[in-house]
């Protein structure tokens, strides 16, 4: 059976298949054995127990990276998105530095879609650095903070 066939009835994605072929997990046509392994694979994946164990090996910083950029598709855009993040309060990128940054390095030339794209990632990171700001004014001056409807103090 073809790997593009397997991903069709299975909960693994093509991409995460094609990149087991590359790195020499299974093969394509897939074997007997990469099946009976792909078979078990499949029990687990997204299972918490499985994925916690693996998760916690990683630290905090790591982690919360990966949930912000994990459905992000393709290497670019998730180079793009942390190149936004790493800016410095006082620093800008601009769109058609990126653009040619992302051409060049990752050797492919953007099409109107991708652009489209990168705009939505560049107002994704805008919008993570915001709500990063303003979490990090509410821990410095947590008395400016009002409180909640449900807090102790205005409670009858």
């Amino acid at each position: 059976m073809k790997i593009k066939e397997y991903a069709k009835t299975s909960k693994i994605p093509l991409k995460t298949l094609r990149w087991m072929e590359r790195i020499k997990t299974i093969s394509d046509p897939l074997l007997d054995n990469d099946l009976i392994g792909l078979k078990l694979l499949e029990k687990l994946w997204g299972m918490h127990d499985f994925l916690r164990p693996q998760l916690s090996q990683k630290n905090v910083k790591y982690r919360k990276t990966l949930i912000a950029t994990c459905d992000l598709e393709t290497k670019w855009e998730r180079y793009a998105f942390s190149r936004f993040m790493n800016l410095k309060p006082d620093e800008r990128l601009f769109m058609e530095n990126l653009i040619a940054e992302i051409e060049l390095t990752f050797r492919f030339r953007m099409s109107v879609f991708d652009i489209r794209k990168l705009y939505r990632v560049r107002k994704r990171a805008h919008r993570a650095k915001e709500r990063q700001v303003l979490k990090e004014l509410s821990e410095e001056h947590p008395e400016d903070m009002e409180m909640s409807n449900n807090a102790l103090g205005k409670s009858a």
